[in-house]
């Protein structure tokens, strides 16, 4: 593993005295792979911004607010082991002699025969990972379909919850693994009598604050918290499904404005709960059934109080926490109701981005 002179980019790994060139179009992450290093990271859990790595030498700039200022000078995240513009000398263990380290990562990936090519999703992507491939065949054999690059790619969700086709998901936090969690969460049981039952779509940021709240057992709500790697991975189907599956009540829980790690995932998420809330008004369920909320850091009392003002409006028109098997017909007058208007404010959705 000779030095690379025509890179103005190194990596020096102290414990191997092997110095390694980072081309200007590689991340540092995929040369020590593709070199046989394995970086302990924790990408696994898809909860991007929280990982370690410890730096010898070199001045990272931590994006990573969940640091103390301590742990800043001796650990960079593993987003930041991205760099592209640095030198910085590693302490790892001897490269495998497996070939090159494949690390087990949450990324997005396309189906590209339902996709048309729109752009959105190269739009919604602020790592530069979603990119058209003018060479792949999307939905009806047109040329030119969306491709993720793995290296780049965050697996924050953006790109999946803007895609108008549904053709991108995720390898974690994929959608049907995030339906199959309003089954678990609401699909069994009995609603409490007089107690809202409201799903939260969390953020990464907000855990401390959320498992606060639900620690209480004087709580006001039944609460079903849904974690999710960004606030803006939630779409507007995710909010719809949680009703139809017996929710009374939605809140997406991100960071405040300016401070999104993905940098425009909570304002993604904002603009879609005023869509949804648009949706259930014109059907008659009312927009004060799905709310965003933008959480400090220490956010346990504005949760708190977002959630106290929800339970105190749902009360009166508390539908008990219908359970699935309610909405799809096993009982009738109010239940047949309030399915009829899920899935209209569905329709609705289908009939925006033009699918009916």
């Amino acid at each position: 593993m000779a030095e690379d002179q025509s890179s103005e980019f190194k990596i020096k790994i102290s414990s191997t005295g092997d110095t390694l060139g980072v081309p200007s179009d590689k991340s540092v992450l995929a040369v020590l792979n593709e070199n046989g290093y394995r970086v302990e990271h924790s990408c696994g859990h898809g909860l991007c911004g929280v990982c370690k790595v410890r730096v010898l030498e070199g001045e990272p700039e931590h994006k990573d607010m969940v640091l103390s200022p301590a742990e800043q000078s001796e650990y960079m995240t593993t987003c930041v082991s991205r760099s592209r513009s640095a030198e910085i000398v590693l302490e790892l263990g001897p490269p495998s002699e497996g070939g090159e380290a494949i690390p087990i990562s949450p990324v997005a990936v396309v189906d590209n025969s339902i996709c048309v090519g729109c752009l959105t999703c190269v739009r919604a992507c602020t790592f530069g990972a979603a990119s058209i491939d003018p060479h792949l065949v999307g939905v009806g054999g047109i040329m030119g379909a969306a491709t993720i690059n793995d290296e780049d790619c965050t697996g924050c969700g953006l790109c999946a919850a803007s895609c108008p086709t549904g053709a991108i998901d995720l390898t974690r936090f994929a959608n049907q693994e995030i339906v199959s969690q309003f089954d678990e969460l609401l699909g069994s049981g009995v609603p409490v009598a007089n107690t809202p039952r409201v799903v939260v779509f969390a953020c990464p940021s907000c855990p401390a604050s959320i498992e606060k709240f639900t620690s209480d057992p004087s709580r006001p709500v039944d609460l079903k918290v849904v974690e999710m790697p960004c606030s803006g991975r939630v779409d507007n189907f995710s909010m719809l499904k949680a009703f139809e599956y017996g929710a009374d009540g939605v809140i997406v829980s991100g960071c405040e404005p300016g401070k999104c790690y993905f940098n425009a995932g909570n304002t993604n998420a904002a603009k879609r709960v005023r869509r949804t809330e648009a949706w259930l008004d014109n059907v008659g369920l009312g927009a004060n059934r799905v709310q965003m909320l933008h959480l400090p850091q220490d956010g346990a009392e504005p949760f708190r109080r977002a959630v106290q003002e929800m339970a105190d409006e749902l009360r009166p028109v508390l539908r008990g926490g219908l359970p699935k098997q309610t909405l799809s017909g096993a009982d009738t007058g109010k239940s047949e109701v309030v399915a009829e208007e899920v899935k209209a404010a569905e329709d609705a959705f289908l009939r925006e981005i033009g699918v009916i």
